[in-house]
């Protein structure tokens, strides 16, 4: 099914290339990290990937815009295969669009909840479907400024459309506010970020005084769980503190989500500590970073997942090579096993890596 539409989508932006608007982003990256690490997706040996994006849009004679973008990535590894060498090729996002000032009409890699959905920190009966397999049929209006959506998930195994979603959101004056629902379904999806349930979300925020506050309530219908939950942001001269609480009910035991971050960010100096008790599992970071000026960045963070003895820890940085490439070199440590390919707030692979990335 993707690799039929991505090839319909490429034919529409040749075919329009004399008069359409055609933009594209094209990135590759080639590295090297000394560590087998098994039991993950972590990289070892030889690595790179090249990944394409295009975007076309075409203004009609009736005032509608027809759109297409597509995403094509190729990536390897120095697996056993002889024949991996830069073959695994894969289409990972596409969309088709048809849109004016106030209506729109997407078919692909879309949805509602990544649209419209936000929620009040670590909700867990917020279980949106927020990425999935198949490709989506959504349909956006705009009216001032609330924007509201309906999509299904097209089974096309089965000529079928299966989990309705609804979403709303906008503001009227200072507040903010957002509300989505999707249906329960028997459909079954592969990708890890879809759920069948009946889910429903509804929240609000503003800014007073200085702070930004989110209030947020979510029911997942069919685990009988809700979550209902606070969060605020506050800057004061280069800190942000950010804090938010979530009580949960019907969740697990029901213990509540919480956490608390402040950042610091001033001229060449950067840092974090941020400290999360969420579903039952307690985690702090403590992260800091310092731009030297000469296109040369340090970094470094701690971290514990699991309140053990042992903790997670990384060092590196970056150099800028100019015209949009970069070099990467990095040490991470994951004393207690469990996040051998995500270590830090960068996601840094365990061991030593050395990464090379260029943007066209």
């Amino acid at each position: 099914m993707k690799s039929t539409l991505l090839t319909t989508t490429a034919l529409v932006v040749l075919a329009g290339a004399a008069s359409a608007e055609v933009t594209h982003a094209l990135s590759g990256t080639l590295g090297y990290n000394d560590t087998v690490a098994s039991t993950s997706d972590n990289e070892y040996g030889f690595y790179w990937e090249g990944n394409l994006q295009v975007t076309a849009t075409q203004e009609l004679d009736n005032g509608l815009t027809a759109g297409a973008y597509f995403e094509i990535t190729i990536d390897g590894d120095n697996s056993t295969s002889a024949d991996d060498f830069g073959q695994d090729l894969a289409s990972s996002d596409f969309v088709l669009s048809l849109t004016s000032d106030t209506a729109g009409l997407y078919f692909g890699d879309t949805g509602v909840a990544t649209k419209h959905w936000a929620s009040a920190g670590d909700m867990e009966a917020d279980a949106f479907t927020t990425d999935h397999d198949s490709a989506a049929l959504r349909g956006d209006v705009s009216f001032g400024d609330v924007d509201a959506s309906i999509s299904y998930l097209i089974d096309d195994a089965n000529d079928t459309v299966e989990q309705l979603a609804v979403g709303v959101s906008g503001s009227f004056g200072a507040f903010t506010f957002a509300a989505a629902y999707q249906e329960e379904t028997a459909y079954a999806d592969g990708n890890g970020d879809f759920n069948a349930d009946e889910v429903f979300g509804i929240s609000a925020g503003g800014t007073f005084g200085g702070a930004t506050v989110t209030v947020a309530y979510a029911s997942n219908e069919t685990d009988s769980a809700t979550s209902t939950g606070v969060k605020v942001a506050y800057p004061f001269g280069p800190v942000t503190a950010t804090a938010y609480y979530v009580a949960e009910e019907g969740t697990g035991g029901d213990e509540p989500n919480y956490g608390v971050n402040v950042a610091y960010a001033e001229g060449a100096i950067s840092g974090s500590v941020d400290y999360q008790d969420d579903q039952g599992t307690s985690k702090w970071a403590i992260n800091a970073g310092y731009d030297l000026g000469n296109g040369i960045a340090l970094f470094g963070g701690v971290e514990n997942q699991n309140e053990g003895d042992d903790f997670d820890y990384h060092v590196g940085g970056t150099y800028d090579l100019g015209n949009g490439a970069s070099l990467l070199v990095t040490y991470a440590a994951d004393e207690d096993g469990d996040q051998a390919d995500e270590i830090g707030s960068g996601d840094y692979q365990e061991g030593t890596t050395v990464e090379v990335s260029f943007t066209f």
